[in-house]
């Protein structure tokens, strides 16, 4: 499992709506590309947006035949539109195809159980052998579509990323655990690939993780990697950041 955690702060520097919804669509994007399986925001005092990122979030990473039935009119949604789309493997297209697997939500239960699921499709899918509450999520396989049956089936390709808000005191318990900082020490191939559920750990644009611990009165345990060596800018933002570190983790996981 691999985990990337940012704080409640991370759009500190950001004013714009617009902006901050497409800096939060840039680290949705790297999260699906680099296959990440969670995304922890963990809370900062200075700024908490957790709500508001975790939200963002959410809606990037649902297919986008149930956003508008699965999340209602928010004004945090506002400028949603501008994260781009992640493509990832459960957002599928309208059009059914037999035998593939995608993401429902159940409409209707009948008084012997029986579920009536929305696929995506224009009619409800019956639900084999399930008896659910309605409006839970499920994922199904498409056994026929005439008539339109599905069944409980487990995804066996990237399928998403999950979104939890936690303390940063219980992030540095795991055992994985990578600090980022331009301040740590370059890790050796070696020690990359020994990972094997690395949580990456990110500061805000004005701080560091060594910084907000240090104001928490948390105590970093851990490694401490400076995971983009060499930087020609000043900084490097949170989005490059997390880009940085998970294609350094990915390629050298494949070696």
């Amino acid at each position: 499992m691999i985990s990337i955690a940012i704080p409640s702060s991370s759009l500190l520097n950001e004013k714009d709506p617009k902006i901050k919804a497409y800096k939060i669509g840039q680290i949705a994007r790297a999260a699906a590309v680099f296959q990440v399986d969670e995304i922890l925001i963990y809370f900062d005092p200075v700024l908490d947006e957790s709500e508001y990122i975790a939200e963002m979030l959410e809606y990037a990473v649902m297919p986008q035949y149930l956003r508008k039935k699965l999340i209602p009119i928010k004004k945090n949604l506002r400028y949603a539109g501008v994260i781009p789309p992640l493509k990832i493997p459960s957002h599928k297209p309208k059009t059914l195809k037999t035998g593939e697997v995608r993401e429902a939500v159940i409409r209707l239960v009948g008084p012997d159980g029986t579920c009536w699921v929305d696929v995506g499709a224009k009619a409800l899918a019956l639900l084999k052998g399930k008896n659910l509450r309605k409006g839970a999520r499920v994922t199904v396989r498409v056994c026929s579509k005439k008539p339109l049956v599905v069944e409980i089936a487990e995804p066996r390709e990237y399928w998403g990323y999950r979104v939890r808000l936690v303390e940063l005191n219980d992030i540095v318990r795991r055992r994985d655990v990578v600090i980022t900082s331009r301040r740590g020490k370059i890790p050796s191939p070696e020690e990359v690939m020994e990972l094997r559920n690395p949580t990456f750990v990110f500061g805000n644009p004005k701080e560091g993780v060594h910084e907000i611990a240090g104001r928490l009165g948390v105590s970093l345990r851990g490694r401490t990697w400076n995971l983009v060596p060499r930087q020609g800018t000043e900084t490097v933002r949170l989005e490059e950041a997390v880009m940085a570190s998970l294609s350094v983790y990915n390629f050298l996981r494949e070696v």
